[in-house]
């Protein structure tokens, strides 16, 4: 083998490697679930809530927060707007129970939307979560569980 073909042999295997990275990376965009968290023991909690907004309102963080040694993995944004989506995560280190709340003004003046979720060997579920306040009859949530304890994954849709 000349100089030549192994430049060319070295140079398309190295972009075969950095094609291959890229894929796997590809791959794992985007693909943040609970089952997929950094977790200390077994069978710890965790909760990965994805929250879609189909409102033409930007809607304003007003308070978050976990409970059962909770702690965030991927914390709320401060606003999120029309058509937007963002994944939530948290887990409880050593815990055996997690409580993650989330709540947004919907728009300046609007009712405020609360996304909660409860997970719990003995039970996973949405706790309190809804609408309220002012004009909140304008709107409605959905959700949807994908998994439950202890790698929860609920999915928010606010309209």
């Amino acid at each position: 083998m000349n100089t030549t073909t192994r430049r060319i042999t070295a140079t398309t295997a190295g972009l075969a490697g950095i094609a291959a990275a890229a894929g796997i990376g590809l791959l794992g965009a985007g693909a943040a679930n609970a089952g997929t968290m950094p977790v200390t023991h077994p069978g710890e909690p965790s909760v990965a809530m994805t929250i879609t907004n189909h409102t033409d309102k930007v809607e304003h963080l007003i308070s978050s927060g976990t409970s059962g040694n909770g702690v965030w993995v991927n914390g709320p944004k401060q606003t999120l707007g029309p058509g937007a989506s963002e994944t939530i995560t948290a887990v409880a280190p050593q815990g055996s129970k997690l409580a993650v709340n989330v709540a947004y003004k919907i728009g300046v003046g609007g009712p405020t939307a609360t996304y909660e979720v409860l997970n719990s060997q003995s039970n996973t579920n949405v706790g309190t979560s809804g609408i309220s306040g002012p004009g909140a009859s304008h709107y409605w949530m959905a959700h949807n569980f994908s998994s439950h304890f202890p790698a929860t994954n609920v999915g928010f849709d606010q309209w």
